[in-house]
């Protein structure tokens, strides 16, 4: 007899059943994150909750539930230890001097007015040299916020012009995981995938080029207050010793990620000579290394402004993420392996009749999972899997499917704060993805840019014959 917590595979459960988790999660989130101001966490357990409800009322066993949410988990280990890792550079890189380094020599180089788009093209060459937007925005990023607010301009700006060229170079590498992975699924060629992207990301580019340069002009009142960049450069230069050695740690990445070694040994290798440089160029103890990696570099120099900037890092800094995600996977894990996401998706299928359509459908379905799933894997692997066929009946090459996958699934993922994405980027760089959305052009853009190009059947490649 088979025993009731074993696994049971059925059917997806009714459309109304499945949004039931849904609801439940947007009216949770409502409550903390707009009215309460308050974590999502217990909100993304309730909706995990819900979800385990609704799949135990369709007649889904234990045994597959916890499938579910464990087989989510499984999938993101790596990423959430390259979460604690990147927590960990962030300390040892400030402490060691090489951040605080790159903001004094930083405020000397960059203008004001040119500070977004220089930090736009900047963010995007170094992500698509390392494949990863996280360490893009982790190093450079972090740096980008003290130096741009030391010039006067405001922390979202800097944050969305850092996360949308963090982002636009991602999805332009070929060492990128999300890149690697969205034609993997559709039996595409990476680099006919990323090409066929570049007829959306480059018009998304300009246009942000120019929308932050005009922001640039209203942005900085005046001219930059120098008795204020002089105060930050000898804040700077008080509290820390500079030394062309400063360059070795992110020499050392960057060459191992060109060589493309993985990321988790290349970041260590972060982390250890960030720790060398501590030690012999800051002159700090091995204690004292140890204790900022893992509980953060902390300063006090009289002035809050700047112990704000350089006070973050460490690995418990990155204990709310891992622990926000490791919900987010739970809910996404149980709503995917109990059938609730393919029952919500099918009923969307409704809409694609011609190929604007589809397109369009194919962008809200990624945007909706990323939502609600909070996870762009999730938001690029389903809609891939549900809509493949409706792009084969319409004569559309696969191509179409993945650089739709990757503007509505990867691009919109650091948007929302209770995505993996959202709230690694909050943590880093110390602004709510709320806050910084406006800003991140890149990022909302060419979900636009693509509808309208298969409204109006620009480079919709067709099936080869």
């Amino acid at each position: 007899m088979q025993d009731k917590f074993s696994e049971k595979t059925i059917g997806p459960p009714p459309f109304w059943l499945s949004i039931i988790p849904i609801l439940v999660m947007i009216v949770s989130l409502a409550l903390s994150v707009f009215i309460y101001d308050a974590q999502p966490h217990i909100s993304l357990l309730l909706g995990s909750t819900a979800a385990g409800l609704v799949a135990v009322i369709h007649g889904q066993k234990w045994k597959n539930i916890e499938k579910g949410f464990v087989n989510s988990i499984k999938r993101a280990i790596p990423s959430l230890i390259i979460l604690l890792i990147i927590g960990m550079i962030i300390s040892v890189w400030i402490a060691s001097g090489i951040v605080p380094a790159l903001m004094y020599f930083g405020f000397n180089i960059f203008l004001p007015y040119w500070f977004l788009p220089v930090i736009l093209i900047f963010c995007s060459f170094m992500s698509v040299i390392t494949g990863s937007s996280w360490t893009t925005a982790g190093t450079i990023g972090v740096a980008a916020i003290g130096i741009g607010q030391g010039l006067g301009i405001p922390a979202p700006a800097i944050a969305g012009a850092v996360v949308s060229g963090s982002f636009f170079g991602d999805k332009l590498s070929p060492m990128s995981d999300s890149t690697n992975l969205t034609p993997s699924v559709l039996g595409v060629d990476l680099y006919e995938h990323i090409k066929h992207m570049l007829y959306t990301t480059i018009p998304s580019l300009i246009i942000s080029l120019i929308a932050y340069t005009v922001l640039g002009y209203f942005l900085v009142d005046g001219n930059t207050d120098a008795s204020l960049v002089s105060k930050y450069q000898d804040m700077l230069i008080n509290n820390f010793t500079f030394s062309p050695l400063l360059i070795i740690p992110p020499v050392i990445v960057v060459t191992m990620v060109l060589f493309k070694l993985p990321a988790i040994p290349s970041l260590i290798a972060g982390v250890i000579s960030g720790g060398i440089m501590q030690v012999f160029v800051q002159g700090q103890s091995l204690q004292e290394v140890f204790n900022i990696l893992y509980e953060g570099f902390s300063i006090s120099t009289g002035w809050d402004e700047m112990d704000d900037l350089l006070s973050r890092g460490g690995m418990t800094s990155m204990y709310s993420v891992v622990s926000l995600a490791i919900m987010a996977l739970s809910f996404g894990g149980i709503m995917n392996r109990c059938g609730m996401l393919d029952s919500l998706v099918l009923k969307m299928t409704k809409l694609v009749k011609n190929s604007g359509n589809l397109i369009l459908t194919t962008l809200l379905t990624s945007i909706s999972i990323n939502i609600f799933a909070a996870n762009q894997y999730l938001a690029v692997i389903i809609p891939g899997q549900m809509y493949e066929d409706s792009y084969k009946r319409l004569g559309l090459s696969n191509k179409n499917l993945t650089r739709t996958l990757e503007g509505g699934g990867t691009l919109t993922a650091p948007l929302i704060p209770w995505n993996s994405s959202g709230v690694f980027m909050y943590s880093v760089l110390a602004v709510n993805p709320l806050a910084y959305a406006p800003y991140a052009f890149v990022c909302w853009l060419t979900s636009i840019v693509i509808a309208f190009f298969g409204y109006r059947n620009i480079t919709m490649d067709k099936i080869d014959k």
